[in-house]
């Protein structure tokens, strides 16, 4: 029979327990972050603006993301950027 008082097992430790210990983006930021992010699907396609809004871009000198949630004219220039690589005599996707 089993013990009604009997101690319970300690509780797991929390795997992600220092999340909150993260940097967070600011409203302003996180507005820029999924406009830009709606934009590159729409006109690049969800594989591509994976590809392009995560890896860092030499012309742009950053990782286009982090240019765009930055401020206005970094997202600006990532928004340009975008429309630029959508055209296709311009070289871009599609």
């Amino acid at each position: 029979m089993k013990e009604e008082n009997a101690p319970s097992p300690s509780p797991r430790r929390r795997a992600f327990a220092n999340r909150h210990l993260e940097l967070r983006i600011s409203p302003d930021q996180a507005r820029r972050q999924g406009l830009i992010t709606h934009l590159a699907f729409v006109l690049l396609g969800h594989t591509e603006a994976i590809r392009f809004l995560n890896t860092h871009n030499s012309s742009l000198g950053a990782r286009p993301l982090d240019l765009a949630i930055a401020d206005s004219v970094g997202y600006a220039t990532v928004e340009s950027a975008i429309k630029l690589l959508s055209r296709p005599a311009a070289g871009g996707m599609q």
